[in-house]
């Protein structure tokens, strides 16, 4: 096992008339990256566990509506071989024509990874009128819950690996259209202190009012 760790990105050539709206997926997660435009070059934080070869892929955010995709820029293999590299991401076809990065990255071995594990969920009040369909993000994945209903608790078993400090957040699932976003519900840092929990998520705002859950996670080292 290794991590990936993004250390900075140069624009080099701009995709939009305006600024680059980044992002980048790696081993089945997805992260925002700065708001980019020609000459700038900022400093970057995002890891990533992994093992064996995975694709680094950069793409410009058009929103991913059905009728305008996300615009692909180019993609590179990341193995477990230690080392730094900047990648060169440039394409010359496609909607993010022209445009032109570089992306300084680290590989090395994992050093005080830890894994999140969700144990179950209580519905103490619903966001919606039937039943609430729920997913929590992590450390850059996404992961759907069983519907809820109050009064319910089902068991989970899904399991994150992490480095460092990570934000668990709540949503409640409304398709995500353009006219109707997904609902927050609430967010929780988890660090990699070894612990058993019982987080409380509670809307106090927007569309998932008075959304409230009740979720047990433990953490462990690995």
């Amino acid at each position: 096992m290794a991590i990936l760790r993004l250390t900075s990105i140069t624009c080099l050539e701009q995709a939009e008339t305006f600024t680059d709206e980044l992002y980048v997926t790696f081993n089945g997660t997805k992260r925002s990256l700065p708001d980019m435009t020609k000459g700038d070059t900022k400093m970057l934080g995002d890891e990533f566990l992994f093992d064996g070869t995975r694709q680094l892929t950069l793409f410009e955010n058009d929103g991913d509506h059905w009728y305008d995709r996300d615009d692909f820029i180019a993609a590179h293999m990341i193995t477990e071989s230690p080392g730094d590299s900047t990648l060169d991401f440039t394409t010359n076809s496609g909607n993010a024509m022209g445009a032109h990065y570089a992306l300084g990255v680290r590989v090395g071995a994992p050093t005080g990874t830890a894994v999140l594990r969700l144990r179950s969920i209580t519905c103490l009040e619903q966001a919606e009128t039937f039943a609430d369909e729920l997913y929590v993000t992590f450390n850059g994945a996404k992961r759907s819950l069983p519907n809820m209903t109050q009064g319910q608790t089902l068991d989970l078993s899904d399991e994150f690996r992490f480095v460092g400090s990570r934000e668990l957040s709540l949503f409640e699932n409304d398709g995500d259209h353009w006219y109707d976003r997904d609902d927050f519900i609430a967010a929780h840092t988890i660090s990699t202190s070894p612990a058993d929990l019982t987080l409380d998520f509670e809307a106090t705002s927007g569309n998932a009012e008075p959304a409230h859950y009740a979720l047990s996670v433990s953490v462990a080292a690995t």
